[in-house]
Order: structure tokens, then C-alpha cells, then sequence
């Protein structure tokens, strides 16, 4: 059985040694862009449209993944609560309210408790089915949502207490009080709890699962309970519950049936698996968090657990197949190149080359131990049996065993003597085996940066500023110390190639399990930026404006020439071969080795690189949607695409053949990617979200009309996204003005029209994420009208109002000669009306998109078919004044 325990345990430390070395949990963090917001916030939900909302002391703050947009609510807001429907309500220190449009489509903070007495400072919010709860220290007011009507139905009582919390156990929701404790909130009256176990208790937090049937809930005296409605009550023990009690426990969140996330104010957020209580992270400082004062949590419908610290908002995804690397202490520098060898880790800087290292806390334990002392008194004669133990030889059974055999043996003791035991507790110290930590270690011998790692064989080559070394385990050997520009092992040569600053290029070869420098051929010396091996065994030497081709056979150099780039590069010339070509990058652009030409000419089938680097062997290149690289075998086995939320990425290198990538963004941060490791969450819908003019807002709920002077119209599209704004592209088509889609683009969700002709509209919307799921919103519809006065209904007004003043006229006239030149005067007039009233029908009714000489001649043409009744109405008023 030992031998069993002992085995368990090494397999315990096994575990525990490989699985600390998975990485902490991607985060990333947001903060709004105005130094005036602050960014204590109390409380985070989110609507169904996906968009989020915090709780803050300067109102409430709305985020869509892009923008931040702040609600002002006098005094702060402390809670919030969100509907089935998405309606999102706010309690605050003025009162609880609602947010939503105003009369002048302005997202603003409708109260919703201006007549109700008492109704100052409240600070808690809960939304049930049709009911929306808000509390103060002495009220609880209830709010229903389909009669729209609030109202106060209960007030604290001295017997009972001050109010301390609103919390949904199971169906119900449930108040909580200093004194009476717990009370079932039942229509418009309290009723006992029923909950045996938190009768009395003072709740910290009650969360319901994302299946909604088990409820997690924590006290005041770091207690935990798992509740199912209609089942007892279980507490629930962490194994990590003494950091908890110690770093104060404040708030908590479900991200999974099997994880919670659980905020402290001193140790940052630790999650823990609830049919297990073991510990599965902890994200704090020393994890990239900001800060360990947590003091919201809410995960949104992508799994990610949203923080809200003195440092604005931070975003935990424990899903994201990327975990982060650089947070372990004693990392310094700028990150360059990083490179696993086994179970190791080596990450080159700026500040040399450093290894990822385990390292064991012990710490003093003080026990206790019994003490036995014997003391012999005088008494008589007794028979005593004694315990013996017959050993014949050295036996092992199960599981080790020794077989063991007892036989009585009678010990006569003096008549005058007897025995007695006295016990004593004794203290003794020993170590325990605390827990495993892990801390870079610097690489002994290295000075300056390392910016390139690679292995030959079973040997760790590195290469910098300071030379070139061998590393094994924390220390160097030197291979050469001459500051190089690149390194590469050549398989056909078997050497080992470095390129100098001096624009030299040395070989060296394992001799005796050492390296020694090797000839090499002095004319092949030239400036490299890069080195590499086609599939001919060749061996092409890139530079900035010529690249050196070496044919090798066997093993030996026959000959060399110098191909003249395209360019001058001043960016690094970097090369690849794949299969029997040869391409080169050189300034944004690809080009092809044409061997008949012996050139190299320019290839367009590849999308020009906006960004590109080789690394580890591989050659990477960003053509501003996604990272690509041309092996084939990479592609396939490793999903590249989730590489897209990282357009600044500046190295990559296979971590575990065909499984993970290493990965080394511009902001400094290292992350190992695993392909294999997928969300499951539905992305967030697409909709529209504003509609504006330079002067006005209007609503997204009705068919847009707009004045034609008012055409300078803005149409603001979001689909919620919280990992990276590169994450979601978007196109859009607008039929009667654009011949079709326009390209994908991260800003095509903002469309605006600087000017639009009087017309009927129609905008198309789509967005498309990651992996080229395209999402298409429904058919927005819209009008530009004229102006009044160029409107049919208009010119018909003038026309019968000129009408009427012809006939006043020839009544006129017939009582006197002398208006008869108004009349006439009058009723040509008349006609022009007539004339300019069914040309704009004709304008309104039959719309042209073309130049305006083409539409000048079709004006023309209409008033060509007006013409024979102008001449009718003419002939008719003449000689009716006649």
C-alpha cells in the first residue's frame, strides 16, 4: 500500500509539474477613451443585442465591442438588471430608472421613481420574469414591467434590521436583512425563507448557472453552497479555501456548468471547478491582470469573464486557444524569439536568453508527537503477556506487505514491581511540499539580445549581438562570439552558417560533441539578411539588392552566382522554397526565381504582404484580413485563422509538431496558441445601431424618411465583439446608389452618405468573423424626399391657387377693361404652374441615375409631351378672355 501512495503522488507532482506549465488565461483589457469617465464600476450586465453595460460612479457606461458611450445618472449607478426582453434598468443613488431613447432618440436614463417616497440611494437591482425589484437600505420597491407602474411593498422595521441585499435562490428572489436574515419575497409580502442553513445568514452573493438549475452561493464568513431547488442545501468546500477566507471574497460568476470564477479584493479572481472544488486558475497580477481588487464580474455569451478594476475593464477568456507566458517573474527585455526543447521553455530578448524554470516552496510545519515514558512501582506477582513478533526472513506481499506472525509469551515481573506509562506531547518540524511555482532564469554567459533560437539535433543554438552559443540547461558555450545578423544550418553542408556584421559568412562543424570553425569559401562573403535551402540543394543567400545562389552536390560547394534583385531592399529580403520554386519578398512584394531567365520576376497570385518575418523555419505574411504561411502541412493541421485577432504579431514558431504555435505580438506579450481548443459560444447579432444627421438622431424601430436637406445621413452597424477589433469585417451594398458590395473592411460598419439625390434606398449589411461565417442583417429601407416646395403636392397647390386668381381675374375683367393685361398676366402664369406641376410627377414618379446633359434632355423631352396641353389651356384662356 505505501508503494501505492508513493506512486500516487509522484504521479500527482507529474501532473502538477506539466499541467503548470499550460499557461495563465488570455486577457485583454479596454478602458474607455475619455480621462473624464471613471472607471469604478459596481456592476457589469449585458443585453441581448450582446452590448455590455457597467455600473459606474459616473453613470452608466454602454461598450459594443468598438465604442464607449457614457449614459449620465446623477450620483452614480450601483446595480443593474436586465429583462428577458434585453430592457436594461439602473439603480442609483437618485433613484432606479431606465435606460432607453428620448423623444429625441438619444440613448439616455428614464426615472422611473420620481413620485415614490424613500426612493434615494439604492443600491441593489434584480429582474424576474415580469418584475423588476430595486432596494434601498429601508425599501423594496417592485417594478412591473407590463403595466409599467412602481411601487413600494415593503419598509425595514428596527426589529428586523436594514435591508443588505436583493439575491435569487432558486425561483424566487429573496431579501436579505441585518437581523431577520433571509425572507422569501412572495407577491407584495415577505415570508420565511425555508432555506435551512441560510436562515440567518448574511449572503455575499447567490449566482444561478448558465443552465439556470444550481445556484452558487457565498456568505459573509467565507462559507460556500451549492443549491437545487427541491434539494437540500450542500456546502461547498474549495481546496483553496484558506486563500479565499484570506483575500476576502466579494463577488462571483458562472462561466461554465463546470467553472466559476470567484473575485476577491486582495488576490484577483479564482476560478474553481464546482463538482471537484479543485482550483483551475488563478488570474491575478501576476497573471497580466491590473489589479487584484475585483470589483465586478459578469461572462458574457462568449464565455469570457469581464473584471472591472481601478484600471478600467479587463477580459478573461479561459477558452481561447491561447494561453499567455510572459507573466512568470523574472522575464526582462523586449520579447524576440522563443523556442521549447522537451518540457522546456527559452525565450530570447533584449536582455539575453532566459529559461522558464520550476521551482518548489517548502515551508516549516510544527507538529506534535506523543511521548511514552515508563514507571515502575512495587506491587505483586503478575503474569504478564507480552507481544512478540517472529520474523522468518524477509517476506512481501501485496502491495509490499510483510506477513507478520505474534505469539504471547508469558514475563514474570518482580513480586514487588509494577508497570505504568505516562504520555507527554512533544513538537517536532518538518517541510511540506507547499506548491510549485514557476520564474525565468537567465541563461548564464549570454550580453545583449537574442533574436534568433534553433535546434540542431539534440543542441540549442543561439544567436544575437553577443554571439553565437550552445545552451544547456542555465548555461552557454560559445560557439563565436562575433556579433551576428543571422544563422542557419545546412543540412546538404552539415554546417553551421553565420553571417557576420562584418558581412562575412563563417562555417563551423561538430567536432568531437564540439563546434569548430570550418573553411569556407571568401568570395561567397556578402551581406545576409537571410539564409535558407530550396529543394534542389541549393543554398540562396539573400541580401538587400542581390541574392547569392550555391549549387551543392554531395555534400560540397561547385558553384555560386549572384542574381541582381528587383529592388533595394531596406526592410529585410527574405526567401522560401516551395516546392520546386523559389519566391523572394522584398518591399510588400512577391517575386519568383524564373530559373530559364535567371531572374527573378514578380508573382501576383499571392495578395502583396502588408507584413511578413521568417521565424523557426517558416515564413509568415499578413495580407490584411489573416496570417498565411505557404506550407502546406502547417496549414492543415494548425487553424491559422484565429491568428487574424493579432495583426501586429512579429514572431511565430512550432511549439508541438503540427499542434501549437508560439507566439510574440508587438505589445510584448507570449503566447503558445493550440488549435485544437474551441468556442462553443454563437457569435452576437448583427443590427443596426444608430442613425444619424449632422443636426439629429433618428430611431432604428421605423422606416427611415429623410429631407433631402437633411441627407448627410450616417448608418452605424455593430456585431459585439470583445477579443479584437480585427475580429469582425464587414461590406455593404445600397441599391439605387452603388453598382454592388463594397470590400471587406474592420470600419465598413460606418456608412456615410455626404449628400443623397430624393429617392428610395435600400442597404445591405453583412459581417463575416474569423473563420468567414458571414452574418447578413435584413434589408434596411429608406426615402430622401425634396423639399416641400418640390413636391407634386406643392406645385398642385400653386397651380389652383393661380387657377383661383385667373377666374377672380376674368371676373375682374369682365366688370373692368382695364385688368385685362392682369388677367392675361394671370393665366399664363397659370399655365407654367400647370406645366412645372406635371413635369415634377413625371421627376418624382420615374427616377434616373445618370449625368445631368442626360438629364437635362430628358427634362427637355418632357416638356416636349407638356407641350400640346399647354398650347390647349393656352388656346382655351385666350379666347375666354376674348
Amino acid at each position: 500500500m505505501k508503494k501505492l501512495c508513493l506512486l500516487l503522488i509522484f504521479v500527482g507532482f507529474v501532473y502538477q509539474y506539466v499541467s503548470a506549465q499550460t499557461g495563465h488565461y488570455f486577457i485583454s483589457h479596454s478602458k474607455p477613451g475619455n480621462d473624464n469617465i471613471s472607471y469604478l464600476s459596481f456592476d457589469i450586465q449585458q443585453d441581448n443585442n450582446g452590448i455590455l453595460y457597467f455600473a459606474n460612479r459616473s453613470g452608466v457606461l454602454q461598450f459594443d465591442g468598438r465604442t464607449w458611450t457614457l449614459v449620465p445618472v446623477e450620483g452614480g449607478v450601483y446595480s443593474l438588471a436586465v429583462t428577458k426582453t434585453g430592457d436594461v434598468y439602473a439603480a442609483s443613488s437618485s433613484g432606479f430608472g431606465r435606460i432607453g431613447m428620448n423623444d429625441k432618440n438619444q440613448l439616455t436614463y428614464l426615472s422611473l421613481s420620481d413620485s415614490l417616497q424613500g426612493s434615494k440611494n439604492v443600491f441593489a437591482a434584480y429582474a424576474l420574469e415580469d418584475n423588476v425589484y430595486f432596494l434601498n437600505d429601508e425599501h423594496l420597491f417592485q417594478y412591473d414591467v407590463a403595466s409599467g407602474k412602481a411601487k413600494q411593498i415593503f419598509t425595514a422595521t428596527p426589529a428586523g434590521g436594514l435591508c443588505t441585499g436583493l439575491f435569487q435562490i432558486g425561483s424566487q428572489v429573496y431579501l436579505n436583512t441585518e437581523d431577520d436574515g433571509l425572507k422569501k419575497i412572495a407577491g407584495e409580502t415577505l415570508e420565511p425563507a425555508n432555506i435551512p442553513g441560510l436562515d440567518r445568514a448574511q449572503l455575499v452573493f447567490s449566482k444561478p448557472s448558465p443552465d439556470e438549475k444550481t445556484f452558487f452561493i457565498g456568505t459573509d464568513d467565507s462559507r460556500f453552497f451549492i443549491y437545487n431547488e427541491g434539494q437540500a442545501l450542500t456546502e461547498f468546500k474549495p481546496k483553496d479555501i484558506l486563500y479565499l477566507s484570506s483575500n476576502v471574497v466579494a463577488n462571483c460568476t458562472w462561466v461554465t456548468n463546470r467553472m466559476i470564477a470567484i473575485g476577491t479584493l486582495r488576490g484577483g479572481i479564482v476560478f474553481v471547478d464546482p463538482e471537484t472544488g479543485e482550483t483551475l486558475e488563478i488570474s491575478n497580477y501576476y497573471a497580466g491582470l491590473p489589479d487584484n481588487e475585483i470589483y465586478a464580474l459578469h461572462t458574457d455569451l462568449h464565455q469570457g469573464v469581464w473584471v472591472a478594476h481601478d484600471y478600467g475593464f479587463s477580459r478573461v477568456a479561459p477558452f481561447l486557444p491561447f494561453r499567455t507566458f510572459n507573466h512568470y517573474p523574472g522575464l526582462a527585455g523586449n520579447l524576440l524569439c522563443v523556442q521549447s526543447v522537451g518540457d522546456k521553455v527559452y525565450v530570447g530578448t533584449t536582455l539575453g536568453l532566459f529559461l522558464l524554470s520550476k521551482e518548489e516552496i517548502f515551508q516549516d510545519e510544527v507538529y506534535k508527537v506523543t511521548r511514552t515514558t515508563k514507571v515502575t512501582s512495587v506491587n505483586k506477582t503478575q503474569p504478564v503477556e507480552e507481544a512478540k513478533e517472529e520474523r522468518k526472513g524477509f517476506r512481501l506481499g501485496l502491495f509490499g506487505k510483510r506477513k507478520k506472525k505474534s505469539a504471547a509469551t508469558a514475563v514474570t515481573l518482580p513480586s514487588n514491581t509494577i508497570v505504568t506509562s505516562n504520555k507527554t506531547q512533544v513538537q517536532r518540524t518538518r517541510k511540506i511540499l507547499k506548491g510549485v511555482e514557476y520564474s525565468y532564469k537567465r541563461v548564464e554567459g549570454i550580453l545583449g539580445k537574442v533574436d534568433q533560437l534553433m535546434v540542431v539535433g539534440n543542441k540549442l543554438l543561439c544567436g544575437g549581438v553577443g554571439g553565437v552559443f550552445e545552451i544547456v540547461g542555465l548555461n552557454a558555450i560559445a560557439v563565436s562570439r562575433e556579433p551576428m545578423r543571422t544563422i542557419f544550418y545546412s543540412k546538404n553542408l552539415k554546417q553551421l552558417l553565420v553571417s557576420t556584421y562584418n558581412d562575412e559568412i563563417k562555417s563551423y562543424k561538430v567536432v568531437a560533441n564540439a563546434w569548430r570553425q570550418n573553411e569556407f569559401p571568401d568570395t561567397l562573403s556578402t551581406y545576409a539578411d537571410y539564409i535558407f535551402e530550396d529543394n534542389l540543394e541549393d543554398l540562396w543567400i539573400c541580401g538587400r539588392d542581390r541574392a547569392v545562389k550555391v549549387e551543392i552536390e554531395d555534400g560540397e560547394i561547385l558553384d555560386a552566382e549572384s542574381i541582381p534583385l528587383p529592388h533595394t531592399s531596406v526592410d529585410k529580403t527574405v526567401g522560401l522554397a516551395y516546392g520546386p520554386d523559389v519566391y523572394l519578398t522584398q518591399n510588400g512584394e512577391f517575386f519568383r526565381y524564373s530559373s530559364t531567365k535567371n531572374s527573378f520576376q514578380k508573382y501576383d497570385s499571392l495578395p502583396g504582404p502588408k507584413k511578413y518575418f521568417a521565424s523557426a523555419g517558416y515564413f509568415w505574411f499578413y495580407d490584411g484580413h489573416q496570417w498565411r504561411t505557404l506550407d502546406p502541412k502547417l496549414q492543415g493541421s494548425i487553424k491559422t485563422k484565429w491568428l487574424g485577432l493579432f495583426p501586429d504579431i512579429r514572431f511565430m514558431a512550432p511549439a508541438e509538431v503540427g499542434k501549437s504555435l508560439w507566439v510574440i505580438t508587438a505589445s510584448n506579450e507570449l503566447y503558445k496558441f493550440s488549435s485544437d481548443q474551441n468556442q462553443s459560444a454563437a457569435a452576437n447579432p448583427l443590427f443596426l445601431k444608430e442613425v444619424r444627421s449632422q443636426l439629429s438622431k433618428f430611431s432604428t424601430r421605423q422606416k427611415l424618411t429623410v429631407d433631402e436637406g437633411e441627407s448627410s445621413l450616417t448608418f452605424e452597424f455593430i456585431q459585439p465583439e470583445y477579443v479584437s477589433l480585427q475580429a469582425v469585417e464587414y461590406r455593404y451594398w445600397v441599391k439605387g446608389l452603388q453598382p454592388g458590395w463594397s470590400e471587406w473592411s474592420t470600419g465598413n460598419n460606418v456608412i456615410n452618405f455626404p449628400f443623397l439625390p430624393p429617392g428610395n434606398y435600400n442597404v445591405l449589411i453583412q459581417a463575416k468573423d474569423l473563420f468567414d461565417k458571414i452574418t447578413e442583417l435584413d434589408t434596411i429601407n429608406f426615402n430622401v424626399v425634396p423639399p416641400y416646395w418640390k413636391r407634386p403636392w406643392f406645385y398642385a397647390l400653386e397651380f389652383f391657387v393661380f387657377g383661383f386668381l385667373v377666374l377672380l381675374s376674368r371676373r375682374l375683367t369682365e366688370s373692368n377693361e382695364k385688368y385685362r393685361y392682369l388677367s392675361r398676366f394671370l393665366s399664363a402664369l397659370t399655365v407654367i404652374m400647370l406645366i412645372q406641376f406635371m413635369q415634377t410627377i413625371a421627376e418624382y414618379n420615374i427616377s434616373f441615375k445618370s449625368t445631368p446633359v442626360v438629364e437635362f434632355f430628358i427634362q427637355v423631352f418632357i416638356a416636349l409631351l407638356v407641350l400640346p396641353v399647354e398650347q390647349f389651356l393656352r388656346s382655351r384662356i385666350v379666347k375666354s378672355a376674348e
